[in-house]
């Protein structure tokens, strides 16, 4: 590459609570590309410019067996191999040193700030499963991170605080804008780590055996955060290692490949692949969350039209010089190998995009950006796989660095001294407060009681404000919405698929449904388990405000008159603890929006001038208020008000104390179809429709064998019985699952078109027509709605139950 002046300034936002910080790039900086050792200078706040990148004299990186269990790379990102180890190399001397002599398997080195220790995923030839360790750069002091139930892997260091040698202070008072300051102690000036863990026993949404999530480690027991904000990190804790974990990501699938950006936030890659998104085959995105899981937004990769489509995107960084966002693109999900390509940093749209390689038949994989701008990479041409320097100008392996023809060498790390990016102010929940790291004060309204944490709060400016196209997919909106027409939103929680014996769970028994190769013997679709969190009201200019459980990954709907979704969104969301998440529409961002407007919404200004603060947050209700005619009437309380049961409102600072009745976890609503909507048919609707009256609903609960398997039953095959010629993605003959209000059951349920999209001619036949619409209540009827625009399944309970399904012989 040739010489160019760096500069620019790295954007500050305060969004949601979370402040995000910027650093500033020096000019004249060098930058040489290729293996020639350059300049890679910084200026900090106070305008000081400085050295950020000595010499790179040795590389770390893992070698792995060239078997499919030592690399297996096709099983991305479930990259445990077998006799894998982490070797030390001198670029000066060609020395080769063995790290990890003691581990079955060791894989994913980082480097600390200083260069002198790495952390690391392995498994200990002592057993203990795959955990995150430390030791110093020459394989001595070797440390045990974490001890989880599960597979953890990736970590990297992060600069939470002033990260330096010696003791830090731990300042602390009793109350929130109360009592004096106090020392409490000191701790040591590390920050954390951050990696991807998966716990035993999951399963993601393609029916993988893991579903990976990231999570912070606090190096001191908790005093890391204690530090920071005041209060001892809650989490998993591990008192036999001094460490601590909290899981900062919600997914139902897998967020993975952690890497620091140079503004202190995080880079993953996020699988998204809720239902029918997609063409039911999901995507893979870029997406950059706060340390603390407060402030996730997509980078590149979750629109339909970007370039690359349902490819893979991972192992993603950021150069230095030109601030390219490098990836390795797979021509499958899960592959960890592929090509390299990059959008700009700055403006991550397909303008920017580029392939960086050349198509020479090789594979690459392992991208490393050092500041000075080279960059190293794991190529192979036929299967070794080596480390090289990467050719800039030419768009290729460059000059080799080592290459064993033994092992497949690959995830270099060089060892050198960081630049410790500005760690970004934000808010935390502590041991029994949440707090506020931008002015270091406890916040102390609400108790925390227990882990996973309390609830969160998010508002959307505009529900009907969205570019998205009208069409018949759940993800498209089935009918133009106005400010007022848009009644409430549906909040849906997903369900991680935990399936603790194996002989009442397999994957595709309903590929002859409209689920395909994504149906399970819990759902006949392609959409997994699903809860309903609650409900609630929009105003008549479209805003919403709602309060609900945190640390749960949810999508919204909006509803109309007929509390029907009119459109939904396929990405997962979450909420940490206390926090507040703001939207201002959907897919269309703010500039067009009453946030560039500076216009004040309705949802916005009734919640903080009606004193329904954090004090007395809106919590979303249980059910929508119906009339006779099915008509929106309100939202109301179940027998349960949809509030987590650990908050109570008050504190020094409140106005109350009074406990709040809430919904536990276990009182979550669903629609199950064996339960809730089997019943209905067999009273209602099986003395009609049989073989001869189509749909076929007769035969009770009793399971139908359809090639040899018995998972559901005949009125369920029935309904979800795929259409010929129809994309089994939009839907089947009399059930969209996701879109009631395009399902021919529904319509005819209603004896309405609901919307122009008719799943077929002659929906309403006029010769002998039977009019369905008073055949059923209309706690009935819109039993069918929730049950179908959450994802018509078969089976919404999670874990064993005693009503019918699948059981192996």
């Amino acid at each position: 590459m040739s010489k160019r002046i760096i500069g620019g300034v790295m954007a500050s936002a305060l969004i949601a609570g979370a402040l995000v910080c910027g650093d500033i790039f020096a000019s004249n900086q060098v930058m040489t590309g290729g293996s020639k050792q350059g300049k890679a200078l910084w200026t900090d706040y106070c305008g000081m410019s400085k050295e950020v990148q000595g010499p790179v004299d040795v590389v770390l990186f893992t070698q792995s067996p060239r078997t499919a269990k030592g690399d297996p790379y096709q099983n991305y990102p479930h990259y445990v191999s077998e006799g894998s180890r982490i070797v030390s190399f001198n670029l000066k001397t060609k020395e080769l040193k063995v790290l990890t002599n003691d581990f079955a398997s060791a894989f994913d080195p980082c480097t600390y700030w200083d260069g002198k220790k790495f952390t690391f995923a392995g498994i200990h030839k002592k057993g203990g499963g795959c955990q995150i360790w430390e030791m110093n750069i020459d394989g001595s002091g070797i440390r045990q991170m974490t001890d989880y139930k599960g597979t953890c892997r990736s970590p990297i260091y992060y600069a939470a605080g002033s990260i330096e040698e010696g003791q830090g202070r731990i300042i602390w008072r009793d109350r929130y804008f109360e009592g004096d300051w106090k020392e409490r102690g000191t701790v040591e000036k590390t920050g954390f780590i951050i990696f991807a863990g998966s716990p035993d026993g999951v399963m993601d949404e393609f029916h993988n055996p893991y579903a990976y999530n990231l999570f912070r480690l606090d190096t001191q027991g908790g005093h890391v955060t204690e530090r920071i904000t005041g209060h001892v990190l809650s989490g998993i804790e591990f008192p036999h290692l001094n460490t601590s974990i909290d899981q900062i990501t919600y997914n139902v699938s897998s967020n993975y490949d952690p890497a620091l950006t140079p503004d202190g936030n995080i880079l993953f890659s996020s699988v998204q692949a809720n239902g029918s998104r997609a063409e039911g085959k999901g995507r893979v995105l870029l997406e950059v969350d706060n340390w603390d899981g407060a402030y996730p937004r997509a980078i590149y990769g979750n629109c339909p039209d970007e370039i690359g489509g349902a490819c893979g995107r991972s192992q993603a960084k950021i150069t230095f010089g030109d601030r390219k966002l490098v990836y390795v693109e797979s021509p499958y999900m899960n592959w960890g190998v592929g090509q390299l390509a990059a959008v700009s940093w700055d403006a991550p749209y397909n303008k920017t995009y580029e392939r960086l390689t050349k198509d020479d038949g090789g594979l690459y994989r392992s991208p490393y950006p050092l500041p000075d701008d080279r960059m190293l990479v794991s190529y192979a041409e036929r299967g070794d796989f080596g480390i090289y320097w990467f050719d800039c100008k030419n768009g290729k392996a460059g000059e080799l660095v080592y290459n064993d023809p033994e092992w497949n060498d690959h995830q270099p790390a060089p060892v050198y001294i960081k630049y410790k990016p500005r760690w970004i102010n934000t808010f935390t929940a502590g041991k029994n407060f949440g707090v506020t790291t931008v002015t270091y004060q406890p916040f102390d309204q609400v108790k925390v009681e227990g882990y996973p944490h309390s609830w969160g709060t998010w508002i959307c400016f505009d529900t009907t404000l969205t570019d998205t196209k009208v069409g018949p997919y759940p993800s498209e909106r089935a009918k133009v919405m106005k400010p007022g027409d848009v009644k409430a939103v549906r909040i849906v929680q997903g369900v991680q698929c935990v399936e603790p014996d194996a002989s009442r769970f397999k994957a595709g028994v309903g590929s002859h449904l409209v689920g395909g190769c994504r149906s399970s013997s819990n759902s006949g679709t392609a959409f997994q388990q699903r809860r309903i969190i609650g409900y609630q009201y929009v105003e008549d200019d479209g805003s919403v405000v709602t309060s609900q459980t945190a640390d749960t990954p949810y999508y919204i709907q909006i509803l109309d008159d007929r509390g029907m979704a009119v459109q939904s969104g396929l990405s997962w969301a979450y909420l940490r603890p206390y926090h507040g998440r703001i939207c201002s529409g959907c897919h269309d961002g703010s500039y067009r929006g009453r946030a560039f407007q500076n216009q004040h919404t309705k949802a916005l200004y009734n919640w903080w001038y009606d004193d329904r603060s954090h004090y007395d947050s809106p919590f979303a209700f249980a059910y929508l208020k119906l009339d006779k005619n099915g008509i929106y009437q309100g939202v109301k309380h179940g027998e349960d008000v949809v509030v987590p049961s650990d908050v109570y409102y008050g504190g020094p600072s409140g106005t109350t104390s009074q406990p709040v009745e809430g919904l536990t976890d276990e009182k979550r609503r669903t629609v199950d179809f064996r339960r809730d909507i089997q019943p209905i048919i067999d009273a209602k609707c099986a003395g009609c429709h049989n073989a001869n009256n189509p749909p076929d609903l007769s035969g009770g609960g009793e399971l139908a064998s359809v090639d040899g398997v018995a998972a559901f039953s005949r009125s369920y095959n029935s309904l979800l019985e795929a259409q010929r010629g129809k994309d089994p993605n939009l839907g089947g003959k009399y059930v969209h699952p996701s879109s009631a209000i395009n399902s021919l059951l529904i319509w005819r349920l209603y004896e309405e078109a609901l919307s122009q999209f008719a799943s077929r001619e002659n929906v309403f036949p006029i010769e002998g027509r039977v009019m369905h619409d008073k055949f059923l209540t209309q706690d009935e009827r819109y039993l069918f709605v929730e049950w179908i625009d959450i994802g018509a399944q078969w089976d919404n309970i999670q874990g064993p139950d005693f009503y019918p399904g699948y059981h192996a012989r």
